[in-house]
């Protein structure tokens, strides 16, 4: 496995987080299928899996144990090859497949509100390491205290969803 030290693109974006849920995606499969249910089973899948992050028709639910972030800063960074582990400086951390088309990248939070969308980005396929924080400090009532990244880079197969951490809260939490 190669592994590099810097990323080739970086973006730094503020998402919200609503109903303890952002979904992360390339194309909404319910753009052109209003009855597509992806987000119920990437929440099914999250939840079932216990890793609280689901994925389904190319949606990633990432959940959290706290029900509202407004402009929580998400870090995007694509890599010519899998980056580093530094589970150490997170909470929870989970592997997934992801694909990129058209260069679209969009975080939309539970609930209804505005989507952000990420700079265009290279279109294929990748593998996406989730990384999220802050739990506990939001959990007991914090405000602005999470924080989370996507790092994403090319994957030559598809390989299961792995959890790499998990934050030790999960199960006081839900």
């Amino acid at each position: 496995m190669r592994m590099t030290t810097q990323p080739s693109t970086t973006t730094d974006l503020a998402i919200e987080i609503d109903h303890g849920q952002v979904y992360i995606y390339s194309v909404a499969p319910w753009a052109d299928d209003p009855t597509n249910d992806a987000v119920l089973r990437a929440l099914t899948d999250a939840r079932r899996s216990g890793r609280w992050v689901g994925v389904a028709d190319g949606v990633i639910d990432l959940v959290v144990p706290f029900q509202k972030s407004f402009d929580a800063p998400m870090r995007v960074e694509v890599w010519p090859a899998e980056p580093i582990a530094d589970y150490e400086n997170w909470d929870h951390v989970v592997d997934v497949d992801f694909d990129i088309h058209n260069g679209q990248l969009v975080f939309e939070p539970s609930g209804g509100f505005k989507p952000v969308r990420c700079e265009p980005l290279p279109s294929g396929q990748y593998r996406a390491r989730v990384s999220g924080r802050g739990y506990t400090e939001m959990l007991e009532g914090g405000e602005g205290l999470d924080s989370y990244r996507l790092q994403l880079w090319p994957r030559d197969r598809d390989r299961p969803a792995e959890v790499r951490r998990s934050w030790s809260g999960w199960s006081k939490a839900t």
